[in-house]
């Protein structure tokens, strides 16, 4: 079985016609003559031209509101540009606002951090100050006092034992000796009450000051770093904003030709455009591209049934509606081994791959977004028996073709046929050159002594486990179908 190319040429292989279709004497029947000559096979796609190397300017600026960012100004489309030059201006009028409302949130951070920040340095000399000067004064103001009770209580002994001697005597009143005792118990119990707060002040005042002073200063340092941490989120909040600002003016980051990123599907179907002036855009949506004219391409889709014929290193002719006259030549650098998800429920069948073509020097004149035929030729055989497609009868994998003969009878011939294109399919054996074959065979279907077509039904096939291997579909042995060749009587 031989696989047999189709293509989009018919006029390019219709031009031999001319030179050997004959009306013959007989009614209602065309031939052609059997030559032999180049055969040429083509795939022929429509595409799209773009730079395989382009910078995509994007916008950088957050939306503010769900319907984004406006477009102030931009620079032309076609405009050349040069590093550092301007491209677009996006509106910062909210993020104007949002900068002064934000330096008034800093400025006021600042404060609450600099309050903090003195807080807990006086939290700090607090306890320093307790430390080295307020206990310490109060621990000698305690001993001095514990010093005085001690020595009066030492004097109150002391004139007890002299009064008693006295009043052995009789010079002393018990009155008065009684009032000496006395004044030795009170001076015992100043003296016990000095100890015990200079105990307490040493054991208990003093460590609760401390744990106070040393819980003021961990709270002053919390405080202290909760707002020094809000002010540095304020200043970084600012700076983002003033950053947001910047990218609202968009430079060039190297030379080209500024391209609109207007998606194409969507303004084919609402005539809308994406990028221009008063348009809104997003967050990282792509705004211009600038393409290096050097380096341009086709981006071309190829049918699913085509798609086999074409592979990389192929050459391709490309012409542009933009550019008639200046025919451009190029190599297919990448087949894609996947279809193109399609956008559209309604042509979701439709299968197509994308082909890239590498075109060899691109004059300048060519810009990214202009249309593009992309003739890629797929075979060429320079010397090859060949017949009109129309002539070759197909019965199942076998082809067939009718020759008239001079008495008028028709001769039903078995042929073996080579490679094939929309109007051409080559001869292997079976024909020479300058015989005549009939092209509306269907006129003459019942003097035609052909092999009757048998319909097979399979076998109804019973359900069994199925395997990993028997559930991929035998490639190799799938039969092609050869476009209008199959021409059945």
């Amino acid at each position: 079985m031989f696989v047999l190319a189709v293509i989009s040429a018919p006029l390019a292989a219709w031009k031999f016609l001319p030179d050997f279709l004959h009306r013959e004497a007989a009614p209602n029947v065309l031939t052609a003559e059997v030559t032999i000559g180049p055969f040429l096979n083509r795939v022929l796609e429509q595409g799209e031209i773009e730079s395989s190397s382009s910078i995509e300017v994007r916008c950088e600026v957050r939306s503010r509101n769900a319907s984004g960012t406006s477009i102030l100004e931009i620079v032309p489309e076609g405009t050349r540009v040069k590093a550092g030059d301007f491209l677009v201006k996006l509106d910062d009028s909210a993020l104007q606002t949002e900068l002064i409302q934000q330096q008034i949130t800093c400025s006021g951070s600042e404060a609450l951090a600099i309050e903090a920040e003195a807080a807990f340095r006086s939290a700090e000399l607090t306890l320093n100050e307790y430390e080295e000067g307020t206990f310490r004064e109060q621990q000698e103001t305690l001993e001095s006092a514990l010093v005085v009770a001690d020595e009066n209580q030492r004097r109150a002994e002391e004139y007890l034992a002299y009064s008693q001697k006295l009043a052995e005597r009789g010079y002393v009143s018990q009155v008065q000796l009684d009032a000496d005792r006395f004044a030795v118990k009170k001076a015992l119990i100043e003296l016990g009450v000095a100890t015990t707060k200079l105990e307490v002040l040493k054991k208990f005042s003093k460590l609760k000051m401390l744990t106070l002073l040393k819980a003021d200063i961990q709270t002053d340092r919390a405080k202290l770093d909760a707002r020094q941490k809000t002010w540095q989120l304020d200043k970084q909040r600012l700076k983002e904003i003033e950053g947001q600002i910047a990218k609202c003016i968009i430079h060039a980051t190297a030379a080209g030709q500024v391209v609109y990123a207007n998606d194409a599907n969507r303004g084919k179907t609402t005539g809308e455009l994406l990028i221009a002036e008063g348009m809104p855009v997003r967050e990282r949506q792509i705004l211009i591209r600038l393409p290096d004219p050097t380096r341009m391409r086709v981006m071309a889709k190829v049918h699913e049934s085509r798609i086999s014929l074409v592979r990389k290193g192929l050459t391709a002719e490309v012409t542009t509606d933009a550019l008639p006259d200046q025919p451009l030549t190029g190599i297919v650098a990448v087949v894609s081994e996947y279809p193109i998800p399609s956008g559209n429920i309604y042509t979701s069948h439709i299968k197509e791959y994308a082909v890239e073509i590498e075109i060899h020097n691109p004059p300048e004149e060519l810009r990214p977004g202009m249309s593009a035929q992309v003739d890629v030729l797929v075979e060429k055989q320079d010397s090859q028996l060949q017949i009109p497609i129309d002539a070759a009868i197909a019965r199942g994998d076998k082809f067939f073709v009718a020759i008239p003969h001079e008495d008028g009878t028709f001769e039903t011939r078995e042929i073996k046929v080579g490679s094939a294109n929309d109007a051409i399919i080559t001869i292997r054996e079976g024909l020479e050159v300058g015989q005549k074959v009939i092209l509306n065979h269907s006129e003459i279907k019942d003097r035609l002594n052909l092999p009757e077509l048998k319909l097979t039904v399979p076998p109804p096939v019973e359900p069994v486990a199925t395997k990993p291997d028997a559930a991929k579909t035998d490639t190799a042995n799938v039969k092609p179908v050869i476009g209008n060749a199959a021409k059945k009587s």
